[in-house]
């Protein structure tokens, strides 16, 4: 019978593993956003190049690709999505782990629809 080895939290091998999971996940995310992005300039119509493609993939930014991503979605030139930001532009906060995430157990109240 074999033995499995769990390194638990707390331990110098549990924690280095627990964070390379955590850094793993994280590039994947970061990764899922460019071929989002990648995915919505193409369905736009913008002609993509491969430095283009190689731009946005080698980006680990993930505020800058979600910046991007915003405005993708109304540019109406690549220019303008990859335009330098400016301290008017407002970056996306990092994304929040699921378990740093609260979970409200109350229903989204919908402003408009009080009764008085």
């Amino acid at each position: 019978m074999e033995t499995l080895f769990l390194p638990r939290r707390g331990t110098i091998v549990g924690d280095a593993r627990l964070a390379g999971q955590e850094e793993g996940r994280e590039e994947g995310r970061v990764a899922g956003k460019a071929e989002q992005l990648l995915r919505l300039m193409e369905r736009r119509g913008f002609s993509l190049t491969e430095e283009t493609r190689q731009h946005v993939t080698t980006c680990t930014d993930m505020p800058l690709l979600d910046l991007w991503f915003d405005r993708a979605i109304d540019a109406t030139t690549l220019d303008e999505v990859f335009a330098t930001p400016s301290s008017t532009d407002r970056l996306p906060a990092p994304a929040q782990s699921p378990e740093h995430t609260a979970i409200s157990s109350q229903e989204p109240r919908n402003p408009r629809s009080s009764a008085h």
